[in-house]
């Protein structure tokens, strides 16, 4: 199975609880740091390319901070939900990959990959074709603002096995990989219990994602006609500078195309 088919029958398999077991997470939070980047490192205009933009609430955060929002998803279930998100309406909502987008889309100020779908580009060339394939849809001068995970993130949070329980829910977390090297693909085995009457329905999903150092990503933008201008430590939702692969959780990546 390839990496695409993977990233594709794991999202489709939540796709309904997505929202819910992603509660906690601060979309706001998010929103406003790359607005901020987009705000100091972008041309200057308002329209706005959500790639890998799930349930559409990133695309909603984004209109509701002024940008003329188009989102695009893997998952066509992610993408029904979205299309059906309050807040979302008039928001084109489209389905296709980063590294192979939908067609007729040119000319944004921005491209968005919020919350992690680059990490789930695991080959070799990945990264490079998909930030190839966004710098297609800028105007000159536009940027690709991105985050990925640490690799201390990825052994904090991976590297032991876990288990949430929600009461009629829970959710069981371990690695498939042995082990957690820079710049390697890393697999992760999830599992959904949830309690339906007198029994128990389990769904499966496993996340194939691929960490990439500092210097792995100013390469593949290089080599995809961008320049890196700016990288941020995430702690949460908040910027530390400089990043630290060993401390932060993730790092906010800002890339532009010349012009």
């Amino acid at each position: 199975m390839s990496h695409t088919d993977e990233t594709l029958a794991a999202y489709d398999a939540i796709a309904g609880r997505y929202d819910e077991l992603n509660a906690r997470m601060d979309t706001s939070g998010l929103a406003d740091r790359f607005a901020e980047a987009i705000a100091r490192h972008g041309p200057g205009g308002r329209r706005l390319l959500d790639a890998g933009c799930g349930t559409g609430r990133s695309s909603v955060a984004f209109r509701e901070r002024g940008f003329e929002v188009t989102g695009y998803d893997l998952s066509p279930a992610m993408v029904a939900l979205a299309r059906r998100r309050p807040g979302a309406e008039g928001i084109p909502f489209l389905t296709g990959g980063l590294e192979d987008p939908p067609p007729g889309l040119t000319g944004f100020d921005a491209v968005a990959c919020v919350d992690l779908p680059m990490a789930y580009l695991t080959g070799e060339d990945g990264l490079r074709r998909a930030l190839e394939a966004a710098r297609r849809r800028l105007r000159e001068g536009g940027v690709v603002v991105f985050d990925l995970n640490t690799i201390g993130y990825y052994r904090r949070t991976f590297g032991t096995p876990a288990v949430a329980d929600q009461g009629d829910r829970f959710v069981t977390r371990f690695a498939v990989s042995p082990r957690i090297e820079p710049d390697s693909v890393v697999v992760t085995q999830f599992d959904l219990f949830e309690r339906t009457g007198e029994r128990w329905e389990r769904v499966s999903m496993r996340h194939v994602q691929r960490h990439r150092s500092g210097r792995a990503v100013r390469e593949a933008a290089e080599a995809a006609g961008l320049r890196v201008v700016a990288a941020h430590g995430l702690a949460g939702t908040e910027l530390r500078d400089p990043p630290d692969e060993d401390e932060h959780d993730r790092v906010l990546y800002v890339a532009r195309r010349p012009g």
